[in-house]
């Protein structure tokens, strides 16, 4: 059985078989004393639609539903005769996993609260559903069109396991031309299991008649509806703490596609595979097992949290008697190993195959393979110490130690081609209007002195790309969530650190409301470090070079203000080895122009 089904099995005892014994003994006897008459035609069975088989019921199978108004679905009422049903009342359900903490309303059995036990952040276990109070609740569902309102009625529920929940109603629809109005029943059944940040959820329609249900508003049998905002809850307008972008995937590649809903809803035009919202540490991604579907973004304002986006989902009107559609969410770490484990079968409880979920994980593009040794060398030294702040200073220190001998050539040749700047300038004052001569010259001149204009320039090429790998792997790993590096300072190394708050008070134009001591310490090792790297120049160029040596750092500052506390540690830790490494490298130069000074005389 399916653990998308919401059907129970029952068990049977010894009173239960004698019981079923003794009616068939009655049933034959009644059989033989009165033959029963010839059976009336009856209708052929309705043909049931699975999801994603969408095989559709024919004519001579089920009857076209009569026109209902969608408007006017009703939960049924008591029968006539019978006296009225207690109110219900609302009430919450929970489902447990190693993993999840589900939290659900019998209101529509819609997703109140979905808290991740292995990840906590200021306010304990991180949520990644987020209702508002003027929003729709996750996985709200409206009989049509995503313009029709969300279904708030009390359902019944069915705890069909410990991982396993069904609420369900049946709905009576006035049609024409009908006294008795048309019925069916609705059931969403949400199943979870252990070891997976992944979920399933099967909408079941069944009419209680042998023809179509009569479910049709703009072409639309239902639409299910995820809003307003995954979490962790974060201040969108704080530039670098988070983020949220809109994707869809294709079956082969993923697109980004916040511009083209800034105007307003927006459909894609091909059927994607899945769609989602990726922050910059968790994603939530819908995979519905459906053909047909009509996704649709939309960005709206939520008095909570601001702009955030809904994602709805239209199910098209369905040509059968019953029907079960299956979706699938993933809800959880933006890691390409959980992510990847729905490649295949094997690696997952829900063995699925083939979903292409890590593309939703962040790419690191043509850098991926040095910022995975960087990572690896990450997780090597946390797991000796067990500090991911003093483990990002043991990687800086490792790879500055490795590329000293790179820094230090780059330094040689840099002070030797300001040796040779005198004679440099004697041959261009004297060929300044024979460039063809000058060029010439400077190359004797290099040779004779050997000296290579770009060798100084060499060694900034090759370490810049591991700058950008570091870089961007300590702005985005997942690992360094929640990781504290100093107690009461730094608790978390992927927010920015705070020393102290005076909110609500905020500095004009810039908008803060935090005293930030690592951004100040970056500010001091940068121009530390500009003083002890300046190589000595004069004239319009010296004006140049204190420019870039004091403006730049100051620059930074402001942009870095906000930045994850572990990318300000790396560079600050950058910043100290890189002057410790001048102080080095200056004195192997003073040596050795004494050197050439005693060889010359």
């Amino acid at each position: 059985m399916s653990d998308l089904q919401p059907n129970r099995q029952s068990s049977f005892d010894g009173k239960t078989v004698l019981a079923v014994v003794l009616s068939v003994i009655v049933i034959i006897g009644g059989s033989i004393l009165f033959p029963p008459t010839p059976p009336a035609a009856v209708p052929a069975a309705v043909p049931t639609t699975q999801a994603g088989s969408e095989i559709q019921a024919t004519p001579s199978t089920a009857s076209p539903a009569p026109q209902a108004a969608v408007a006017e679905i009703k939960p049924l009422a008591p029968a006539a005769g019978k006296a009225e049903a207690p109110a219900l009342e609302e009430k919450n359900y929970t489902i447990s996993t190693d993993l999840f903490e589900a939290v659900f309303t019998n209101r529509g059995g819609n997703l109140l609260s979905l808290k991740l036990k292995k990840h906590k952040d200021a306010s304990g276990e991180v949520n990644l559903v987020l209702p508002g109070q003027a929003a729709k609740e996750a996985f709200a569902l409206s009989f049509g069109d995503r313009s029709a309102p969300s279904r708030e009625d009390i359902l019944d529920v069915t705890m069909l396991d410990s991982t396993r929940i069904d609420f369900s109603k049946t709905y009576s629809v006035p049609v024409a031309g009908r006294v008795e109005p048309s019925t069916f029943t609705l059931h969403k059944t949400y199943a979870f299991k252990n070891g997976e940040y992944l979920f399933g959820l099967a909408v079941t329609l069944e009419n209680s008649a042998n023809e179509y249900l009569p479910l049709d508003k703009n072409g639309y049998a239902y639409t299910l509806s995820f809003a307003p905002q995954i979490g962790p809850k974060f201040n969108p307008q704080s530039k670098n703490s988070d983020t949220r972008t809109l994707i869809t995937y294709n079956t082969e590649k993923k697109k980004k596609i916040d511009e083209k809903v800034k105007n307003g809803p927006w459909n894609p035009k091909d059927q994607p595979a899945w769609v989602g919202v990726a922050g910059k540490y968790f994603v939530f991604l819908g995979i519905p097992e459906i053909q047909g579907y009509t996704p649709t973004f939309e960005t709206t304002n939520v008095p909570e949290f601001g702009s955030t986006t809904r994602i709805d989902f239209s199910r098209p009107a369905i040509k059968a008697a019953k029907q079960t559609d299956t979706y699938y969410f993933y809800f959880g770490p933006r890691t390409g190993t959980e992510l990847a484990k729905y490649n295949y079968a094997r690696d997952n409880a829900f063995q699925k195959a083939d979903l292409g979920l890590d593309s939703a994980a962040r790419s690191a593009g043509i850098l991926k393979p040095l910022e995975d040794g960087i990572k690896w060398l990450l997780g090597f030294f946390y797991s000796l110490i067990h500090n991911y702040g003093v483990a990002i200073i043991l990687v800086t220190l490792l790879v500055k130690a490795l590329l000293f001998p790179l820094t230090k050539k780059g330094s040689v040749s840099s002070a030797h081609m300001q040796e040779i700047q005198p004679k440099m300038q004697e041959l261009q004052a004297k060929y300044k209007n024979n460039p063809q001569k000058l060029n010439q010259e400077m190359a004797e001149l290099y040779k004779k002195e050997g000296a290579n204009p770009m060798s100084g320039c060499l060694p900034l090429l090759i370490q810049f790309p591991i700058f950008i790998a570091m870089y961007n792997l300590f702005n985005n790993h997942f690992e360094l969530r929640g990781a504290m590096f100093i107690p009461g300072w730094v608790p978390d190394l992927s927010l920015p650190e705070t020393v102290w708050n005076f909110a609500p008070f905020k500095i004009p134009f810039l908008g803060w409301s935090d005293l930030r001591l690592l951004p100040i310490i970056y500010l001091v090792s940068q121009l530390v470090y500009g003083k002890f790297t300046q190589q000595p120049t004069t004239g319009q160029t010296a004006t140049q070079m204190k420019i870039m040596m004091f403006g730049m750092p100051i620059v930074f500052f402001f942009i870095l203000y906000d930045v994850p506390s572990g990318l300000l540690v790396y560079w600050i830790a950058s910043n100290l080895l890189t002057i410790v490494q001048q102080l080095v490298i200056n004195d192997m130069l003073k040596k050795r122009k004494k050197k050439l000074a005693l060889v010359k005389k």
